[in-house]
C-alpha cells in the first residue's frame, strides 16, 4: 500500500511540474525514446521484462510513464538500471536531477571501458559461421585509463550455432529464436580471432560523436549488458541490435529502413547519416599475402619465403620499387605462420620488430576506399524477365532477400562470390501452360578464391534447395538438392577467373538418388561496367537416371547504376543427339 502510494505521488509530481515542460506525447513520439527501448514499427523488439517494464502491455507512452514513476520515486537503483534513460530524460526536463554516483557498476565500466573514442567496426563475411555469413558489427571503446594507459574493449552482440543440423539450425534462428550474448571484451582478442584466427579484415569506421553523445551511449551500453536476449538471424542479429544503439545518438540512421537489416546496411545507414569518418582497414594475412602474390614476381615470391623461413630480411635497395612490397609480404606471411602455429608467438614477434625497424619510413600500405562495405550493393533484389524454354515463353518472377549472385558487382570483396539466402523464382507460361515454382533456394553459397604462391587457396560451393534438374532426356523436373563441391582458381591478370569444381549431391524427387556435377568455366570482368560469367558441366544420375547429361551456360550482366543491372542467360544442353536451348533477359533491382 505504501509503496503503490509512493509510486501514485511521483507519478502526480512528474504530471505537475515535468510532464508540463517536456509535453509527454512529443517526448513517446520522439525517436530517441524509441531508440533507447529498441523498438521496431511500434513493437519492442527486445522481449525481457527487465528492460521493458510494460511488456505484454506496451506502448511509447506506458512505458515512459513507467520509466518516469520508477526514475522519480524512491529506488535509488532504478537510477543504476536505466542511466541512459535517465540522462535523456533529464536532457529533456522530465526528471529531476539526480547524483548517479552510487552507481558502483556504471562507475566500474565508465573506469574499465573508457570511452573518450567510439569506432563501428565492421568484419568481413565468413562461410564458416551460419551467423556470420554476411559478415559481423560490433563497436570498439578507446580511451585512456586514469594512470594514461591507452585501453580497448569491443562490445559485441552475437550468437553461437550449436549445431551444424541444417533444418534444426534455420528453426532456432529463424523462428524460435537462440540465446544472444552481449558481450564486452578486450579488442586485441577481437583482432587476433577475426584477423589472424579466421583470417578475416576489419573496417575501423570511428564515430563523429560529442561529449554529450559519447556519455549517452556509454550509459545505454551499460544498460543492455544484464538484457535477456533472444538472437534472430533475420529480424533481431548483431546488425539491428548495433543499429538501434547507433540511433540513440543519431536516430537518422533509421530513416530508411531495409527489408533485412545486414552489417553492410549499418554501415551504409551510419554513413548515410554523417555519423561515421574515414575508414581504416585491418586486412588478414591471407588477404594480404593475395594481393600482394599479384604485384610479386615468381623470384619475388621465393625471396620471402627463404627469408621468412630464415627470420632473415628480405632483398631490397633504393633502387627497387618492389623491395618494400617484399617487406610487406614477408610482414604479412610471419603473421601467418603464427596463425597456423608454425611459428611460436615469441619468435614471430621479434621477426617481426626486425621487419619494421627496416621497413621504409615513408611508405605504407593503405586501404581501398572502394572495398569498404560501405561500397558495397544493397543486399537484397528482386528481378523480372521473360525466359524462352522448349518453345514455350515465360515470365519469370525472383526475389532474393539476401544477398547477391555471382555476375552481381563484386569489386568490394577479395574474391568471386554468391550468397543466396530464401530465394523464391515464379514462372508464369505465356502460352497458357499454367505457373509453378522454379526454383526456391533455402542456402547457396559460392567462393571462387584465387590460388596464390604464398598460401594455396580452395574453391567451393554448397547449397540447399528445390530446382530443376535435366534427365536424360532433356527435361527439367523439380527435385531437392543438397549438393556440395570444391575445386581450384587462377586468376590471370586483374579481370579473368578461371575455375574448376568437382561436385557432389543428394537429389530427392520421388525417391532419393546420388549426382554428380563436375564443372569448369571463367568469370570476365569486362569494361563498359560488364561481367561474363561461362560454365561447362556435366550432370551425372540427375533425377536418378543413371545418364549424363553435358550443360554450358553464359550469363552476361550489364551494370545501369547501382541499383539496377541487365541480365541475359543462354543454355544449351545436349546428350546423345538431343539438344535443348534456352534463353531468357531479366531487369534486376537491387535495394
Amino acid at each position: 500500500m505504501q509503496s503503490g502510494l509512493r509510486a501514485a505521488f511521483a507519478l502526480l509530481c512528474f504530471a505537475a511540474a515535468p510532464v508540463a515542460a517536456a509535453d509527454l506525447e512529443s517526448l513517446a513520439a520522439h525517436p530517441t525514446w524509441s531508440a533507447l527501448l529498441h523498438v521496431r514499427q511500434g513493437e519492442p523488439m527486445v522481449q525481457d521484462p527487465g528492460f521493458v517494464l510494460t511488456l505484454g502491455q506496451f506502448s511509447l507512452r506506458a512505458e515512459l510513464q513507467a520509466t518516469v514513476a520508477l526514475l522519480e520515486g524512491d529506488d535509488a537503483a532504478a537510477l543504476c538500471r536505466f542511466p541512459a534513460r535517465y540522462a535523456w530524460l533529464r536532457s529533456q526536463g522530465a526528471v529531476r536531477e539526480r547524483s548517479l554516483s552510487h552507481c558502483t557498476a556504471l562507475v566500474e565500466f565508465q573506469t574499465r571501458a573508457p570511452m573518450q573514442d567510439v569506432a563501428l567496426v565492421f568484419a568481413s563475411e565468413t562461410l564458416s559461421q551460419p551467423s556470420s555469413m554476411m559478415g559481423h558489427v560490433f563497436l570498439k571503446l578507446s580511451g585512456h585509463d586514469a594512470t594514461g594507459v591507452l585501453r580497448e574493449h569491443a562490445i559485441s552482440f552475437y550468437t553461437e550455432p550449436v549445431t551444424w543440423n541444417i533444418p534444426r539450425l534455420f528453426w532456432r534462428s529463424l523462428v524460435a529464436g537462440m540465446p544472444g550474448y552481449f558481450t564486452l571484451g578486450p579488442y586485441a582478442d577481437q583482432v587476433r580471432s577475426y584477423v589472424d584466427g579466421e583470417g578475416r579484415n576489419l573496417w575501423e569506421h570511428p564515430l563523429r560523436l560529442n561529449e554529450a553523445q559519447r556519455q549517452l551511449l556509454q550509459a545505454h551500453l551499460m544498460e543492455l549488458r544484464p538484457v535477456q536476449f533472444t538472437y534472430f538471424f533475420q529480424r533481431y542479429n548483431c546488425a539491428t541490435l548495433v543499429q538501434q544503439v547507433l540511433a540513440v545518438v543519431q536516430p537518422r540512421v533509421l530513416d530508411e529502413p531495409d527489408l533485412w537489416t545486414t552489417p553492410k546496411d549499418v554501415v551504409r545507414a551510419a554513413t548515410h547519416a554523417g555519423l561515421l569518418g574515414p575508414a581504416q582497414a585491418l586486412s588478414a594475412p591471407r588477404w594480404t599475402l593475395h594481393l600482394l602474390d599479384q604485384a610479386l614476381t615468381r623470384e619475388d615470391v621465393t625471396a620471402v619465403q627463404q627469408a621468412v623461413a630464415d627470420e632473415t630480411l628480405p632483398p631490397a635497395s633504393a633502387s627497387d620499387p618492389r623491395g618494400f612490397l617484399r617487406q610487406q609480404a614477408a610482414l604479412a606471411l610471419n603473421q601467418q605462420w603464427m596463425a597456423d602455429g608454425r611459428r611460436s608467438p615469441e619468435a614471430g614477434a621479434t621477426y617481426r620488430q626486425r621487419l619494421v625497424a627496416a621497413a621504409p619510413a615513408d611508405l605504407a600500405l593503405s586501404s581501398n576506399p572502394a572495398l569498404s562495405p560501405a561500397a558495397a550493393p544493397p543486399d537484397s533484389q528482386f528481378s523480372l524477365g521473360l525466359q524462352r524454354r522448349e518453345g514455350d515463353d515465360a515470365l519469370v518472377v525472383s526475389f532474393l532477400p539476401a544477398s547477391h549472385r555471382l555476375e552481381d558487382r563484386n569489386d568490394m570483396y577479395f574474391n568471386e562470390s554468391a550468397l543466396r539466402l530464401f530465394e523464391v523464382a515464379l514462372r508464369q507460361s505465356l502460352q497458357g501452360r499454367g505457373a509453378r515454382v522454379e526454383q526456391a533456394t533455402v542456402y547457396a553459397v559460392e567462393s571462387l578464391l584465387p590460388r596464390d604462391r604464398f598460401t594455396g587457396g580452395w574453391s567451393g560451393r554448397f547449397k540447399i534447395g528445390y530446382e530443376p534438374q535435366a534427365g536424360g532426356d532433356l527435361r527439367r523436373r523439380g527435385a531437392v538438392l543438397v549438393e556440395g563441391g570444391l575445386g581450384m582458381t587462377q586468376r590471370f591478370g586483374r579481370d579473368l577467373d578461371v575455375f574448376t569444381l568437382a561436385a557432389a549431391g543428394i537429389g530427392a524427387r520421388s525417391g532419393a538418388y546420388l549426382y554428380a556435377t563436375p564443372s569448369a568455366g571463367f568469370v570476365l570482368r569486362q569494361v563498359f561496367q560488364m561481367k561474363a560469367v561461362v560454365t561447362v558441366s556435366l550432370l551425372h544420375n540427375g533425377l536418378g537416371d543413371g545418364r549424363t547429361v553435358r550443360e554450358w551456360q553464359w550469363t552476361q550482366a550489364k551494370y545501369l547504376g547501382p541499383n539496377w543491372t541487365l541480365v541475359g542467360r543462354y543454355l544449351l544442353r545436349e546428350r546423345a543427339g538431343l539438344r535443348q536451348r534456352e534463353a531468357g533477359l531479366e531487369l534486376k533491382r537491387l535495394f
